[in-house]
C-alpha cells in the first residue's frame, strides 16, 4: 500500500456500508435507489444460509414495496400461519396469525419467511442495479477526518485497498468492527437463560404448517415450519437457577460452543414431556440473548444501524425489521446530504428518531421476556398458573380481536412515529385530524388519472412529495420551482364530480382533510410537514430550512 501522500489508488465513495446482512443490504439498496455511489462489503465469503429471522412485519413490507420488492417476498412466504400452544404434550389453545391487523395497510399480516429469502430478494435488487456485494472484504482500520473517513480494506488473498468515504456506516452486527473502532459504548447485559437452536426433522404431536409452542417443566420449545433446509426450526430454552445474576454470564465475545443433537433433544424433552423426537439436523447452534444499545447512533461521519446499534430478545420478531427500518430512515438522509441537497444537520434527526425506537423495543422485549421466564419457574404459583389458569385464559385472549389488533399495531411497527423529531413540523393553520407530522403515511386504494393505485405507491418515491389536497387553481406552485428537482407535486381534489378519483373521499378522510391541506412526505414514507390551507409559504420555509437547491450533479 502506498504512503499517506500517495492517492493514485485511492477510491472515493459517498457511503461505505460495512455488513451485508438485511440491514446493510437495505441501506445499500435505498442509497442506490436515490442515485448515490455506494460500496457494500462483508468479511464473510458467503451470506449465511441458515435462517436466523423468520418474520417480516407489515412496516418492513411497506418500505420494501417502494423498490418493488414486497410482492416477490410475500410470494416466497406464508401469511396464514397458526400458533398452536401445548402444555407439555397437551394441546390447549390455537391462534390464527395471518391477516390480524390494520385496515390502513396492504400488508395486514405477519409474513413468515426465512431471513435468507429476505436477503436474496435484496441481493437480486442490488445486482440488477449494478451494485456488487464485495464478499470476503474486511474493514481493517479507519481514521475519521473532517470531511471524510479514510478506510483500509483487506481483500481475499491479502491485498489491501484504501477507500475515502464521505460516510461510514456499520451494519456489521452485534460484534461490530465499526462500533468498536469508533469507540461507541454498548451498554446492557445478557440474559442468564441457555438457548439452543436447530433446523431439524421431528416426530411427535406437531401440527404441520403451524408454529407449535411447548411449555412446561421450566422450559419452552418453539417449532417453526421452515421447509428448507429442514422441515422445522426449533428454538428451545431451559431456565437457569433463578438466583443466577446476569453479570455472571460469559462475556459477549466468548464462543457459545458446538451443540450436539443429543443436547438439543435433552433441552426439548422437558417442555414437550418427552413427546418430541428430533433427528436429521441440518444446523445446530447454542446462543445467548443480550439486551444492549449504544448511547448514540452517530458520531460525525460514522453511523451505526441494526444489531450494531441494538440487540435484544427476539420477542415479537422485530430484530431484523428494526434494523431494516434503521437503514430506511438513514439512507435517504445520507443520500440527500451527500448529494448536497440537504443540510448536514438532517443527519442529526437519525439519532433523534431511531434511538428512542431502539430504547422502547429493548424495554418492551425485556419486560415480556422477564415475565415469560418467571412464568416458567418451578415455583408452586407458576406451576398453578400453567396447569390451571393458562388452559382457561389463553384461548379467550387469543380470540380477542381487539387485543390481537392492538398487539399487531405494535409488533407490525406501523405505530412507530417521530413526532418529537427536530426534522418534522406541524404548520399553521393546523389540521386537527389524521396523521400528524412525524407519523407514517397511511395507505388506501384510490384511482388517480384513471389508474387504480395505492396511496403509498403514488406518493412515496426517491424524492420528497408534496400532496396538495384542494382545488387545483388554488396553489401558487411557482414559489416551489427552485425545489423542482427535489420535490414532486401530487394533487388530490377535495370534491370530485366525474368519479375519476374513486376512493379519494376515503383517502381524504384517512388524512383528516375537509378543506384545503398539504402533506410533505419523505422518501421513507413519513410525513415531514403538514398544514391546512392553500398558502405554500410555511412549507417553503420548511424546505428552505432543511434543503438546498438540487445540484447539477445530483447523483453523487
Amino acid at each position: 500500500m502506498g504512503s499517506d501522500g500517495d492517492e493514485s489508488h485511492l477510491d472515493e465513495v459517498a457511503v461505505l456500508v460495512v455488513g451485508a446482512g438485511p440491514t446493510g443490504l437495505a441501506l445499500a439498496a435505498q442509497l442506490r435507489w436515490l442515485g448515490v455511489r455506494t460500496r457494500i462489503i462483508d468479511r464473510s465469503l458467503d451470506r449465511a444460509h441458515e435462517s436466523r429471522a423468520l418474520a417480516v412485519q407489515a412496516r418492513t413490507l411497506e418500505v420494501l414495496d417502494a423498490l418493488g420488492l414486497a410482492e416477490p417476498l410475500v410470494a416466497r412466504g406464508n401469511t396464514s400461519s397458526r400458533l398452536v400452544i401445548h402444555l407439555g404434550a397437551r394441546r390447549i389453545a390455537e391462534a390464527r396469525l395471518g391477516r390480524i391487523g390494520a385496515t390502513d395497510t396492504r400488508y395486514p399480516f405477519i409474513l413468515f419467511v426465512s431471513q435468507s429469502e429476505t436477503e436474496r430478494v435484496l441481493e437480486e435488487y442490488l445486482a440488477g442495479s449494478g451494485v456488487a456485494i464485495e464478499r470476503g472484504v474486511e474493514l481493517v482500520r479507519f481514521e475519521v477526518h473532517e470531511r471524510w473517513v479514510q478506510c483500509e480494506l483487506r481483500h481475499p488473498g491479502g491485498g489491501e485497498e484504501r477507500v475515502r468515504a464521505t460516510y461510514l456506516v456499520g451494519c456489521d452486527g452485534a460484534h461490530s468492527t465499526v462500533r468498536k473502532g469508533a469507540g461507541f459504548s454498548f451498554g446492557g447485559g445478557s440474559y442468564p437463560e441457555d438457548f439452543v437452536l436447530g433446523d431439524v426433522e421431528a416426530d411427535g404431536p406437531l401440527e404441520p404448517g403451524a408454529i407449535n409452542s411447548f411449555v412446561g417443566g421450566g422450559g419452552v420449545a418453539m417449532f417453526f415450519p421452515l421447509g428448507d433446509p429442514a422441515t422445522w426450526r426449533v428454538i428451545a430454552m431451559q431456565a437457569r437457577d433463578p438466583g443466577a445474576r446476569r453479570d455472571e454470564v460469559a462475556p459477549d465475545d466468548s464462543p457459545a460452543g458446538p451443540l450436539t443433537l443429543e443436547e438439543l433433544q435433552a433441552v426439548v424433552a422437558t417442555p414437550t414431556s418427552g413427546s418430541i423426537l428430533v433427528r436429521d439436523p441440518a444446523w445446530l447452534s447454542h446462543f445467548r440473548l443480550h439486551h444492549r444499545q449504544i448511547a448514540q447512533y452517530r458520531r460525525g461521519r460514522v453511523l451505526l444501524a441494526g444489531d450494531a446499534a441494538h440487540i435484544h430478545s427476539p420477542v415479537g420478531g422485530q430484530g431484523m425489521n428494526t434494523g431494516i427500518q434503521d437503514a430506511w430512515n438513514l439512507g435517504w438522509k445520507l443520500a440527500l446530504v451527500a448529494r448536497g441537497t440537504a443540510t448536514e444537520r438532517l443527519l442529526e434527526s437519525y439519532d433523534a428518531e431511531r434511538w428512542p425506537v431502539g430504547r422502547n423495543l429493548l424495554r418492551y422485549t425485556d419486560r415480556v421476556f422477564s415475565t415469560f421466564t418467571r412464568a416458567l419457574s418451578a415455583g408452586r404459583l407458576a406451576s398453578w398458573a400453567r396447569e390451571v389458569v393458562a388452559p382457561r385464559v389463553l384461548p379467550r385472549l387469543l380470540d380477542s380481536g381487539w387485543l390481537r389488533a392492538m398487539a399487531f399495531r405494535f409488533v407490525s411497527e406501523l405505530g412507530i412515529r417521530y413526532r418529537h423529531s427536530p426534522a418534522v413540523t406541524e404548520g399553521r393553520p393546523r389540521l386537527h385530524g389524521g396523521p400528524r407530522a412525524g407519523d407514517r403515511l397511511p395507505d388506501a386504494w384510490l384511482t388517480l388519472d384513471g389508474r387504480r393505485v395505492a396511496l403509498q405507491r403514488a406518493i412515496v418515491g426517491p424524492h420528497l412529495t408534496l400532496l396538495l389536497c384542494g382545488e387545483a387553481g388554488a396553489w401558487d406552485v411557482a414559489r416551489l420551482e427552485r425545489f423542482s428537482g427535489l420535490v414532486k407535486l401530487r394533487h388530490l381534489p377535495v370534491q370530485t364530480t366525474s368519479g375519476a378519483e374513486t376512493g379519494a373521499e376515503d383517502v381524504l378522510s384517512l388524512l383528516g382533510v375537509r378543506d384545503a391541506a398539504q402533506y410533505l412526505v419523505r422518501p421513507d414514507g413519513y410525513i415531514a410537514f403538514r398544514c391546512g390551507g392553500s398558502d405554500l409559504e410555511a412549507v417553503t420555509r420548511y424546505l428552505t430550512r432543511w434543503f438546498r437547491r438540487p445540484a447539477a450533479n445530483a447523483t453523487g
